[in-house]
């Protein structure tokens, strides 16, 4: 066995190809270590738990997800942004086996999820979707007042695209359209 240290990097890629082979709950320490060829305890350098060293392999894979399309990510229109994600996951699920019902396992569980981290996560994701939001000059003048602002219609889309995902037997299409309807 190799008993320098690798990268930080360099074991996030090896978690991220265990998760792709063999599945979130393959993670662990010694398996992460075997892969990489060193010791458990060099691993212990940059993730302090196995509980850390899942929560860094998840934010890898979510943006691995997210930021692993082609074209720039720049969109004609807010419904085309949705599109656009709803793709990513379905590549990302197509790349990732499992990773989304294993995910929403551990998120429900609190078993290995960093939640403040996911939540910043998904406060970017939020973010993202409400600048492309405020460029989409096809939006109908009246849509937004004081109460049903910008940042609420985001935040509903969201949680309705997060319970979506969770559900792996529905499909996207209607939010699309609800989006479309409501905007448009």
């Amino acid at each position: 066995m190799d008993l320098a240290a690798p990268s930080k990097e360099s074991i996030i890629a090896v978690c991220q190809k265990i998760v792709k082979d063999k599945g979130l709950r393959a993670i662990n320490m010694r398996a992460v270590a075997s892969e990489c060829n060193v010791a458990v305890g060099s691993l212990y350098k940059y993730f302090p738990s196995k509980s850390e060293l899942l929560s860094v392999t998840v934010e890898s894979i979510w943006k691995d997800i997210f930021f692993m399309a082609e074209k720039p990510l720049e969109f004609s229109d807010f419904v085309e942004c949705l599109s656009w994600l709803f793709a990513s996951i379905k590549e990302g699920g197509e790349k990732y086996p499992e990773f989304f019902s294993m995910h929403s396992f551990s998120v429900a569980s609190k078993e290995i999820v960093n939640h403040q981290r996911m939540e910043e996560y998904f406060a970017h994701l939020k973010g993202s979707l409400l600048e492309v939001l405020k460029k989409d000059t096809k939006i109908k003048k009246d849509v937004f007042n004081d109460v049903f602002t910008p940042m609420v219609f985001i935040d509903y889309i969201f949680r309705i695209f997060i319970s979506i995902l969770l559900d792996s037997q529905q499909g996207f299409d209607g939010l699309l359209e609800m989006a479309r309807k409501c905007l448009y």
